[in-house]
């Protein structure tokens, strides 16, 4: 018996539905393997409902220094920063809900946003018995979580850090951003993610964090990438930008005289080559570092520090500056925590944190 004839739109249809198919299902399996290949290299710690977050501690000693990456970010981009300041003190990096090794967080208003990550945040470090006070450090939006922290928790902080923050303005003052964060959004919303994943694993695409990352992670790090769970997360994250913005502001609108060290990016950034893509960096900035600069005044005992060649991810191009902001504010922390006082903060409990 005949079949019925195909149009050549059918047969494209028809070949097209075959392979998102045979793309999500490489991306279910290659998802579940790499979950049993890149184990946690953390603590993983309970904050409520059975739910779990990932804190990756390394070091000793206080006061701790607690890490918080970007948006869609999980803890390993930093694992090249994490080596050297773990010589000098105690040091936790933090995957949020979904993040990493981290566990999602159930869904609602208050998913992806700052404040429910901060929360998080607090009772991990109260579980897993982290001495407080601690220096916190935010990069790009959780900028806004080591904020939100500092305004609930101030007797807990030592000093604050913000790695080319976030600002609660920006979505509002930065030329196109609306359209970006749309772009972004549908980008990794309709991405067929198990071809993007064949592509990197037949060397077509580089590793995501490039040379960024050392070695010994670069196989976790793409694999948390490319994972179907850190995709979602980090949707979920931009889609909630905005109630973070809205909750730093009315929440966090002053840090007081907790002290805070802003590194803020270069106008020329790494990488950034093109013609098109100078331009509209260079565009960006003459906001962007006026947006910096009302972050120094959050603080009476502020330094703002501008890095001379780093784009966003100043971890990565300049990690030096990092580590010697980091370091000097922990050294002062020292120094302030030593000193006699009637009243203040003072440790929970002195022992290495995440043992």
């Amino acid at each position: 018996m005949p079949g019925f004839p195909v149009s050549p739109a059918g047969r494209i249809a028809g070949a097209a539905a075959l392979l998102v198919l045979g793309s999500a299902a490489y991306q279910t399996w290659a998802s579940f393997r790499d979950r049993r290949r890149f184990p946690a290299p953390g603590r993983l710690v309970e904050v409520g409902g059975g739910r779990r977050v990932h804190l990756w501690c390394a070091g000793a000693g206080s006061p701790a220094v607690v890490i918080v990456p970007a948006l869609g970010e999980p803890s390993v981009t930093w694992a090249g920063v994490l080596p050297r300041l773990a010589a000098e003190t105690s040091v936790v990096v933090y995957d949020r809900a979904g993040l990493g090794w981290s566990d999602p967080a159930p869904g609602g208003r208050a998913a992806g946003t700052m404040l429910a990550a901060a929360l998080d945040l607090r009772k991990a470090l109260d579980r897993a018995g982290i001495a407080a006070p601690c220096v916190l450090v935010g990069h790009s939006v959780a900028g806004f979580l080591v904020r939100l922290y500092a305004a609930l928790y101030p007797e807990d902080v030592a000093a604050v850090v913000l790695v080319d923050s976030s600002h609660e303005e920006q979505h509002r003052r930065l030329p196109h951003y609306p359209v970006t964060i749309l772009k972004w959004w549908a980008r990794d919303r309709l991405r067929p993610y198990g071809l993007r994943r064949l592509a990197f694993a037949l060397g077509v695409r580089r590793p995501p964090y490039g040379r960024h990352v050392p070695a010994e992670w670069a196989g976790a790090a793409t694999a948390l990438a490319l994972g179907d769970r850190q995709r979602r997360a980090g949707l979920r994250e931009l889609a909630a930008f905005t109630r973070s913005a809205a909750q730093v502001g009315r929440h966090a609108p002053s840090l007081g005289r907790i002290p805070l060290t802003v590194l803020s990016s270069s106008r020329d950034a790494p990488g950034v080559t093109s013609p098109r893509r100078i331009a509209a960096r260079r565009e960006m900035y003459r906001v962007w570092l006026p947006l910096q600069r009302d972050l120094a005044a959050l603080s009476a005992d502020s330094t703002h520090v501008v890095a001379e060649h780093a784009g966003h991810h100043i971890h990565h191009d300049d990690p030096d500056l990092v580590v010697r902001a980091v370091l000097g504010r922990v050294a002062e922390a020292r120094t302030a925590l030593a000193a006699p006082r009637s009243s203040g903060p003072r440790p929970r409990r002195a022992t290495p944190p995440c043992r």
